[in-house]
């Protein structure tokens, strides 16, 4: 029998399942999709204090999430990269002097850091390429990560798998019979699983899993707040993002991506279903006007190169305003029978200590062991290799690899050996080598997966490459 069965694996749950298997607890996590094919793959790609969040004197979740940053620099080094934010002054949006304080708050709440401090900038004299109009002369600069979002959720849960828990993708919970003692599951590949406890930690669903699959009612409820992103070839040379504050109180932000492109998001739009986040006209020209008032040279959505959309299901603090929504979490425990507990809310920075908290909760109602280690233990792939491997490879090339497996670029090379340098090429950027790992060894089951969770290889794959690629995994399965 399971101690925990995990429904959902986006970032919580597998932050759950890493949790619980490293204290030797017995663990299953069930994914109707792909890891991270909801919500947590269609963030902003940012781990972060929230610096915004201040306005909304939300300073214990400011607190938590900037020390989590330091945690996530620690245990996913490389998958994470400081990045500088430029907020160019709008004197009519908010004084200098509330700026100033906002940003004195932000390096100091979070007690110890690594990362720079925040300062005054010359938008002109400071940055080489600075494409931010002319009248704006002024504005300050401070710290975050970017990060790989969909990354961060795998490698959660191969160190989940490596401790000993067992992970389902492409399964679906069928049937949940609640009993005195235990939880009888039902899965859609005819599978049943006992557990002592249920975690429902499936993000937007978590009250069609509560109420329609385990036949449990809540009085909490959810906020479905759908952010939607755009992406174009890169506005300005230069590793700097900038954060822009807009009249209506809210900010998006411009951030390097991937070395061809520019990130711009996010949205904040009130949705009543969970189902095909898709952006909207109506934020397309919202994201494109909003960057038109500070660029020097505007763009249109001729420029936009690919799209997305994620439903954010945030915990419902009755606020009118979606964009000030809390972005902090709570659980409903549920021990009228076997216990099952709901996570509500949450945000991808503050995921490991939304593990931690949720297993002190469960602590009342079953045994969980007493031993907090996940912000000691670096996850996979965080060693430092040699770049020895991939020499004959494009620099390009080889830059993605590392940058996307670190240290486990020993195996992917296993792989590559094994197929005889590489196997069948697909496109300039990726072999046959990768895919078969990718297949193997990290859950792939079809191209979505790879081209944008896996990679982010997808923004500007030949279509008429997918077919090879399609056939390539099947070869793997």
């Amino acid at each position: 029998m399971q101690d925990l069965l995990i429904i959902g694996g986006g970032i919580n749950g597998v932050g759950i399942a890493r949790d619980a298997a490293g204290r030797g607890m017995n663990v299953a996590l069930v994914e109707k999709g792909d890891l991270a094919s909801q919500t947590s793959s269609w963030s902003t790609k940012l781990i972060h204090g929230g610096i915004r969040y201040l306005e909304n004197y939300e300073f214990r979740l400011v607190r938590e999430s900037l020390r989590e940053r330091e945690v996530i620099k620690f245990i996913a080094p490389q998958i994470t990269k400081p990045i500088r934010f430029v907020m160019p002054h709008v004197s009519h949006l908010r004084p200098s002097w509330l700026i100033r304080l906002g940003l004195l708050l932000y390096d100091w709440l979070g007690g110890f850091i690594t990362l720079p401090k925040s300062r005054f900038v010359n938008l002109k004299k400071d940055y080489k390429d600075n494409p931010i109009k002319s009248d704006l002369r002024d504005g300050y600069e401070y710290s975050d990560l970017q990060i790989d979002d969909a990354r961060l959720v795998l490698l959660n849960a191969q160190d989940a798998i490596q401790r000993g828990a067992k992970i389902y993708t492409n399964t679906s919970v069928i049937n949940a019979e609640r009993y005195e003692t235990h939880w009888k599951v039902t899965l859609s590949n005819s599978e049943i699983i006992e557990c002592k406890t249920l975690v429902n930690a499936s993000g937007p669903f978590v009250l069609d899993v509560l109420k329609n699959i385990c036949k449990v009612d809540t009085n909490k409820s959810l906020r479905l707040v759908q952010g939607s992103h755009i992406v174009v070839k890169k506005l300005y040379e230069g590793d700097q993002a900038y954060i822009l504050q807009l009249p209506d109180r809210r900010i998006i932000f411009l951030i390097p991506y991937q070395n061809k492109y520019t990130l711009i998001g996010t949205t904040d739009k009130e949705v009543s279903s969970y189902l095909n986040p898709q952006i909207t006209n109506e934020e397309k020209k919202y994201l494109i006007d909003s960057a038109n008032t500070f660029l020097k040279s505007s763009i249109t959505a001729e420029d936009i190169v690919w799209t997305y959309a994620g439903i954010r299901p945030l915990l419902n603090d009755q606020n009118s305003n979606a964009s000030k929504v809390t972005r902090d979490y709570e659980f409903d425990l549920n021990t009228s029978k076997a216990p099952i507990i709901s996570i509500f809310g949450g945000k991808l920075t503050t995921y490991r200590k939304l593990a931690e908290h949720a297993l002190q909760k469960l602590s009342e109602v079953m045994f969980i062991p007493n031993k907090t280690w996940t912000d000691k233990e670096k996850l996979p792939g965080s060693k430092k290799v040699q770049e020895k491997y991939f020499e004959n490879f494009s620099q390009s090339l080889q830059k993605r690899i590392f940058d996307n497996y670190g240290d486990q670029v020993v195996t992917l090379n296993d792989y590559y050996m094994k197929l005889q340098n590489g196997g069948r090429q697909i496109t300039e950027d990726l072999y046959e080598f990768e895919v078969a790992y990718l297949v193997e060894k990290e859950m792939v089951n079809n191209a979505d997966d790879i081209l944008f969770r896996r990679t982010k290889l997808g923004i500007d794959f030949p279509k008429n490459k997918l077919d090879l690629l399609n056939q390539v995994i099947s070869k793997y399965n």
